[in-house]
């Protein structure tokens, strides 16, 4: 008898620690209609927006909520930071609600059985805003909800404020980047010295190719002052970036023709303050001059 005692003990204590065991890989036991609120950790710190390719933005919110057994209702507040307020321009009501019974819970395992389902959106419409002068930034910042328990932010460990810019048209019908300006060459001299001289005014007026290009007069090689210095740079502003509508012919070479040309998009300028545009010098060995694919850097900054 003392042995069947014995054995039956052994076997519980089996049995308890291989409960135990499952519980460790599980990790966590969630809990239907407890968690927070918060913007995803794979959103940039900023969101930028282009009023010539944008009309309308969506800014995502997680329910890190297994399951919400009701509507959620999430509060957010928009604080400006510079340019226009986005509360005299946007007509939210600053909630939005999200329906019963799914989540975009992203908990650790995933092991639940529960569906995960990306659910909340803060939405603008563009088409609200007026011609802008200047970019336009401001916070969203997620406030409150309608459920005890479920928190903005779990104890503000996780992101509750998005940033947002929004940048100005690009279209010269808005004058966008028309003028004069100071052209720089961040990139310094090239093989034959300076390829543009640095504080040179130049003009930039619509180029040929309409509203989205733009195209100003420079001398090239300015310290060779050989053959036909003077070059058009045309470039065009895309939703990729601006590039150079090229190849350009210089006039200038050692035994053929030096031709420039675009290099990688330059990042879309918000405002139209300054502007980058990459180039390729040399391109492709053209010149003859023993060089190829020379990059170079101008910057055209607003007089």
């Amino acid at each position: 008898m003392k042995n069947i005692i014995k054995l039956f003990s052994v076997i519980c204590l089996v049995m308890c620690f291989s409960a135990c065991d499952d519980n460790d890989d599980l990790k966590f036991r969630p809990t239907e209609n407890i968690g927070w609120i918060q913007f995803p950790e794979s959103n940039p710190v900023s969101l930028n927006y282009n009023l010539s390719f944008d009309i309308a933005a969506r800014v995502g919110v997680d329910i890190q909520v297994p399951k919400v057994e009701n509507d959620l209702t999430i509060g957010y507040n928009l604080v400006s930071v510079s340019g226009l307020d986005p509360n005299s321009a946007f007509s939210n009501s600053g909630s939005i609600v999200s329906p019963a019974g799914e989540s975009s819970y992203a908990g650790p395992d995933n092991g639940t059985g529960f569906d995960y389902v990306y659910l909340a959106n803060i939405e603008f419409d563009f088409t609200e805003l007026p011609v802008l002068t200047e970019p336009m930034v401001f916070d969203i910042v997620l406030t409150t909800t309608n459920d005890a328990g479920i928190q903005v932010g779990f104890n503000d460990e996780k992101p509750t404020v998005q940033r947002m810019t929004i940048c100005p048209a690009v279209e010269s019908t808005t004058g966008f980047a028309l003028g004069d300006y100071t052209l720089t060459v961040p990139t310094g001299d090239g093989p034959f010295g300076a390829p543009f001289a640095d504080g040179t005014v130049v003009t930039l007026t619509e180029g040929s190719g309409g509203e989205f290009t733009r195209v100003f007069q420079a001398d090239y090689l300015p310290g060779i002052g050989a053959g036909l210095p003077v070059v058009d740079v045309d470039f065009t502003f895309a939703q990729g970036g601006t590039t150079i509508s090229g190849p350009i012919s210089t006039g200038v070479g050692c035994g053929a023709e030096i031709l420039l040309d675009t290099g990688d998009a330059a990042e879309l300028p918000c405002g139209d303050d300054v502007i980058m545009l990459n180039l390729l010098d040399f391109v492709g060995g053209s010149g003859d001059c023993g060089q190829a694919d020379v990059e170079m850097t101008i910057m055209l900054t607003k007089n």
